[in-house]
């Protein structure tokens, strides 16, 4: 991992029960009306942070994935006994970074993670391993009703995007890394991450610390 990097642009986005997606009125129709939740809001946010150059790498990190859509895959198969390779196609977890080289036109080298509670930290360190600027995203989808009764507290869409970078700028915030020889227990969660891109000065990951340079 550096040992230090910097946070140029980011941004969020937090649905609630009216609104399962945000707008990607940016995309093309005939793309648009085929995108799912989690594409909608992994290509907004990516919207949100540009511009960005065509050699950025993209992490993109979700725990849950495309559950929704798997779930309708399921139901195709249940009753129909057959599945759309179209809706296949948009069910994988790289789908999303996949439509962003697609409407980019530009062949994105991307790496998705997805490892449970520990997704985000994980994500983190694989964005922080890699060499040049990389563009993060973490989206979450509404939870699907079939899943409601299996969470304490079912949550709304959500996700956050910023860019990653190894070269300072003046707006940008210097990020220190503080390695540790072994993990912490605590995971983090979207809160705690949203409140450290926005300002706040430390985060404690699993696997290490980062802190605001002074």
């Amino acid at each position: 991992m550096n040992e230090h990097f910097y946070i140029k642009k980011y941004a969020v986005w937090h649905g609630n029960i009216d609104n399962n997606g945000p707008n990607v009125n940016f995309i093309q129709p005939i793309i648009r009306r085929r995108l799912t939740n989690v594409e909608k809001i992994g290509l907004y946010l990516a919207k949100q942070t540009e511009p960005y150059g065509q050699d950025i790498k993209v992490v993109f990190a979700s725990q849950y994935g495309e559950w929704q859509q798997t779930i309708k895959l399921i139901e195709q198969v249940y009753n129909d006994n057959e599945m759309s390779p179209a809706g296949f196609s948009h069910s994988v977890h790289n789908a999303m970074p996949g439509m962003l080289a697609i409407i980019n036109n530009i062949p994105y080298n991307y790496t998705t993670v997805a490892a449970n509670e520990q997704t985000i930290d994980c994500a983190l360190v694989e964005a922080l391993s890699t060499e040049g600027d990389v563009l993060f995203i973490y989206a979450e989808e509404q939870t699907p009703e079939f899943y409601k009764d299996n969470f304490d507290e079912p949550f709304y869409g959500h996700g956050i995007a910023f860019i990653i970078s190894h070269s300072s700028l003046p707006e940008a915030r210097k990020i220190n890394v503080l390695k540790t020889s072994y993990q912490f227990e605590t995971t983090t969660n979207f809160a705690e991450l949203v409140k450290f891109v926005e300002g706040k000065k430390e985060l404690q990951t699993r696997f290490c610390k980062l802190k605001e340079a002074s």
